[in-house]
């Protein structure tokens, strides 16, 4: 989640309203407490939250035994309505974008997003992939849905309704796209980036999660797994990158997560199944202008390793340590100026970069695969604050002193020796306390909520920390989102979970993961630090999980979080004890050494629908105003009967309230007259998103007490080759979409319908000529200003002139002999030998043709 503390500041809240992390702590060179004694000091009550226990772990009481391994996978995609809003960014509320700070492509709300930016349309369908594993008697499930943050709401709900002997035994990962969807996680201090909790939205997500985690369930095969691990992933840093530089010093320099862990399922007979890629990286590509719902980064390396297998194979990224970590890739389109435009061919240009390794990973993991495993999987909800009591870390060395609210610290943190001092009394947050960061960090500083005694802090982060209790009714009325009392409940309690398959452990982390700390939880591991995944932004999210010096070092990542510098460090040790027993020969009871996860009562959301006595048909005209990518001006609501390739290709129809669903569209292509069937990838996926764009247009755009609204849909197709296409898999054969007549077809639960058909044709290339005697130098490309789609790695901007690098031309002149066959160079020029005023006419080798008088 990405919230920017100086916005808030410009807005409503203005005031006055060097150690090593190995792990020493100064015992005998000093104290942080201060003196003095005001009195027994008990933790904030916690009487306004409602608690519930799990059910005992699942199997709990056995033995856990190797047997033959099972596997099952299915995948689905989230079907939310649009108009939920799009999560992550506090800038895409109301209150900044009034402000212009975000604009918005109109001035549409709903109630389902209220305050918060709606979703407007679909680049990427998010979806959610489960991989089931069965083995001595114990069955798992590891899920990924891409949304930005898990919840452990979904954790606990959807392992109910799969059954008791689910319990413990599900994780739930999330991909961190920042332009996902909102309004699901009932964890209050993360509605300031999601918005509220919608029953719409949460109880068709728990739906989906469950049906799609029982079809993996239910195509359980025999199977067999193995593991790779590329400690030296990305060396270049094209995929990801290292954005916190606070750290360095204690890191010994720039690193980012340069783990690569490959996990390999294959059926008995040896095909592929499943790979789930492990490493971190932001899905931070687009920023908050974005509306246009997105899986970002992580969806561009997965649809790129998708279309690398000729079947179709659940790829399933989950995240490593992602929390200092950036995607990296190539700026491929130019929105300069434009609005309602993001480049959605950078993250495709992130699966390029990343395939060879991960392939090269893949086959490493194949090199030792197992059909017999020990399998044990245990969950643990686990207590953070108000109890400044808990966190005690490194064998007690680290603590807090008790959080009373008053003391004022001593000011100092660190001991002559270069050691923390314990007890901290600098976290002095009864309530806990947010937006923590050095100097000027954040920009931000509410004397009435500042810790006391922090004044002079300036290179720490407690010298910004804002209390809890103190700010909730600001946030809220800037957000328009309800907050309980304070301590917020579900910054009480996190989950955490272990996962033994055979000699491997797979570890997850609730919230995102910086790599100083996943580090530390692999030297925490029984098993060995290579052999350890650790997985972030799983179970639960509770904001950046850092070392206690790292989260001192300022920054942006301690902003989000709730109980100081102790809080990363306790979590992982908690984990630990969860490993630990992970790896004993007794089916333990994870959940015995835990406490109640807090519950939110499910929401009614009441919400009216529009009628819509028109759905499933196309208007005779388009209306006034219809919103698509770069803003571009709709006239007409049918493909023309004949489209170039590189062009832009247009359909839009009456639809339904989108509350009633999301339509799904799918490029169809004509295999005999009037018969139409889905062009297809490699993998076998039927083109549906990615290379199409879906955005919603209600009409009036606010809903009018008594005024009947029309429900517009638009989807746009750039004719360049879709991403896996067979035998047009490189980047030049995009300008070789398959010629033939096209049309798109619509389905939805209560209608279909079907676009005009269009014939592609080829493209018309662009040409400038040269002269130097009686040569002509002609450099030839292709240009849509307003393209989408990634056409160039060489350092063209794809909707810019993309030179036919290397490209093949037939260079024809009217009487001039044979036709001259020519290689272009790198900059996609070929040179023709003929006088000045000759006519000729190139061709590509896919018959795009430009003619040019020399």
């Amino acid at each position: 989640m990405t919230i920017r503390p100086a916005w808030l500041l410009a807005l409503t809240l203005v005031a006055p309203l060097g150690a090593g992390c190995d792990g020493d702590t100064a015992t005998d060179g000093g104290t942080d407490a201060a003196p003095g004694d005001a009195g027994p000091v008990e933790p904030a009550s916690l009487a306004h939250c409602s608690f519930e226990t799990a059910p005992p772990t699942g199997g709990a009481g056995g033995t856990v035994s190797a047997g033959a391994l099972s596997a099952g996978v299915a995948e689905s995609f989230i079907d939310v309505p649009l108009g939920t809003a799009v999560g992550s960014y506090t800038a895409r509320a109301e209150s900044f974008g009034n402000q212009g700070f975000i604009p918005r492509p109109d001035n549409r709300r709903t109630l389902l997003a209220n305050a918060f930016a709606p979703s407007v349309g679909l680049e990427t369908i998010p979806r959610i992939r489960a991989l089931a594993l069965r083995a001595g008697g114990e069955t798992v499930v590891i899920m990924k849905v891409d949304l930005s943050l898990s919840y452990q709401g979904f954790v606990h709900d959807v392992e109910a309704a799969l059954g008791p002997e689910y319990s413990g035994k599900v994780i739930i990962a999330a991909s961190h796209s920042h332009s996902s969807f909102g309004n699901y996680t009932g964890h209050s201090g993360m509605k300031v980036g999601f918005g509220d909790l919608r029953g719409t939205v949460y109880g068709a997500m728990i739906d989906q999660l469950t049906a799609t985690a029982r079809a993996a369930i239910d195509a359980l095969e025999p199977a067999r797994i193995g593991f790779s691990l590329n400690a030296g992933f990305d060396p270049d840093n094209r995929v990801n990158r290292d954005r916190r530089s606070e750290n360095n010093e204690l890191a010994g320099g720039s690193f980012d997560d340069a783990q690569l862990f490959v996990i390999r399922v294959d059926t008995a007979g040896g095909a592929p199944m499943a790979m789930l890629p492990v490493f971190g990286m932001h899905g931070i590509i687009h920023d908050a202008d974005n509306t246009i719902v997105s899986t970002d980064a992580p969806g561009g390396l997965e649809r790129v390793l998708e279309e690398s297998f000729d079947r179709e194979v659940l790829v399933m990224h989950l995240q490593g340590a992602g929390g200092d970590v950036s995607p990296a890739g190539m700026g491929s389109t130019d929105c300069a100026g434009a609005r309602v435009c993001t480049d959605f061919a950078r993250a495709e240009t992130i699966g390029h970069y990343a395939l060879a390794e991960v392939r090269a990973a893949w086959e490493a993991a194949g090199a030792d695969m197992q059909a017999e495993v020990a399998l044990e999987m245990l969950t643990r909800t686990i207590p953070l604050g108000p109890d400044w009591r808990t966190f005690s870390i490194r064998d007690g060395a680290l603590t807090y002193a008790e959080f009373d609210g008053r003391r004022v610290a001593d000011g100092r943190v660190y001991g002559d020796d270069g050691r923390l001092l314990s007890p901290i009394d600098e976290f002095n947050a009864p309530h806990g306390a947010a937006l923590c960061g050095a100097g000027d960090d954040l920009g931000l500083r509410l004397p009435r909520a500042l810790l006391p005694g922090t004044d002079d802090l300036f290179e720490y982060s407690y010298y910004n920390c804002l209390k809890v209790d103190q700010i909730v009714n600001v946030l809220s009325s800037i957000v328009d989102v309800p907050f309980e009392p304070t301590p917020l409940c579900e910054t009480t309690t996190t989950t955490v979970s272990a996962l033994r398959i055979g000699e491997w452990m797979i570890a997850t982390l609730p919230g995102e993961p910086v790599t100083l700390l996943r580090d530390h939880v692999q030297t925490l591991s029984p098993m060995p630090p290579e052999r350890t995944i650790v997985v972030g932004y799983a179970q639960d999210h509770g904001g950046y999980l850092l070392r206690p010096e790292d989260w001192l070092s300022g920054g942006y990542e301690p902003s989000i979080s709730f109980w100081g510098p102790l809080e990363g460090e306790y979590v992982a040790e908690q984990l630990a004890a969860v490993m630990r027993l992970a790896t004993t020969p007794e089916r333990e009871d994870g959940n015995a050494g835990g406490i109640g996860h807090p519950v939110v009562a499910r929401v009614t959301d009441d919400i009216p629908l529009d009628d819509a006595p028109l759905r499933g048909t196309v208007p005779s005209a388009a209306p006034e105003y219809l919103l698509a990518h770069r803003f571009q001006t709709l006239t007409t609501v049918q493909p023309p009967a004949t489209v170039r390739r590189i062009e832009n290709v247009f359909f839009t129809w009456i639809g339904d309230d989108p509350l009633r669903g999301t339509p799904r569209v799918v490029l169809e292509r004509e295999v005999a007259p009037g018969d139409f069937e889905p062009v297809r990838r490699r993998s076998g996926r039927p083109v549906q998103d990615g290379d199409l764009l879906l955005t919603w247009t209600p009409n009036p755009i606010l809903r009018e007490a008594g005024v009947p609204r029309t429900h517009y849909y638009t989807v746009e197709l750039q004719v360049a080759s879709p991403l896996g296409m067979p035998g047009l898999e490189s980047l030049p054969a995009r300008r070789g979409f398959p010629l033939g007549r096209y049309r798109f077809r619509v389905t939805h639960r209560n209608y279909d319908v079907a676009s005009d058909p269009f014939e592609v044709v080829p493209a018309t290339l662009e040409a400038s000529v040269e002269r130097a005697g009686a040569d002509a130098t002609i450099t030839l490309g292709v240009l849509n200003a307003a393209g989408y789609r990634l056409l160039d790695m060489s350092g063209a901007r794809s909707n810019q002139l993309v030179p036919l690098r290397g490209a093949t031309i037939v260079a024809t002149i009217p009487g001039g002999g044979e036709p001259q066959t020519l290689t272009a160079d790198d900059q996609g020029r070929v040179t023709v030998t003929a006088p000045a005023g000759t006519t000729v006419t190139l061709t590509d080798e896919y018959d795009n043709t430009v003619t040019v008088t020399l």
